[in-house]
């Protein structure tokens, strides 16, 4: 049980442009992919539209929206952080976007798995400027730079401090 957060970004904090990744790392998909099967993932609306409306296999997708009408095929909708909290409660949530939902539920976090890309780029959404005093690095490990995967970057996960 219990909340983890996890996103790729950036030198400069972009975690996206035009609600997509501003870069292209298929270790780090392959990283999300295997921290995220098998369990519910919690995405808020703009998320849900970067996939194009689909659902993200073999996981429980969660739209968090504000709009009462919403609708999202293969997803369950909630409107309320508290509706977040209480699926919490019985399972691993682990939330994936956007910003908007980072900074929701960054006070509620246990568990945070940051990719860092070692690079600047240019994009329109930035990770919030949150503070990180409460937080320690458990592990690190450097992402495998090659012809695919053009970039310096490591997988963090950092964990609140007690």
């Amino acid at each position: 049980m219990g909340i983890s957060m996890i996103w790729a970004m950036a030198q400069n904090g972009v975690i996206g442009r035009d609600n997509k990744l501003p870069w292209r790392i298929p270790r780090d998909m392959a990283f999300f992919k295997e921290q995220t099967t098998g369990k519910t993932v919690l995405m808020g609306r703009k998320t849900w539209e970067s996939f194009g409306g689909k659902s993200l296999p073999n996981r429980r997708n969660v739209v968090l929206t504000r709009d009462q009408n919403y609708q999202a095929e293969g997803a369950e909708v909630i409107h309320l952080l508290e509706e977040g909290l209480r699926l919490a409660a019985e399972e691993e949530l682990m939330v994936i976007g956007g910003a908007e939902i980072y900074s929701l539920f960054w006070p509620h976090a246990d568990r945070l798995i940051v990719t860092r890309i070692e690079e600047d780029f240019e994009g329109d959404t930035t990770f919030p400027e949150l503070d990180w005093n409460g937080w320690q690095v458990v592990s690190e490990t450097p992402g495998v730079k090659d012809e695919r995967n053009p970039y310096d970057y490591r997988f963090i996960v950092y964990e609140r401090k007690k």
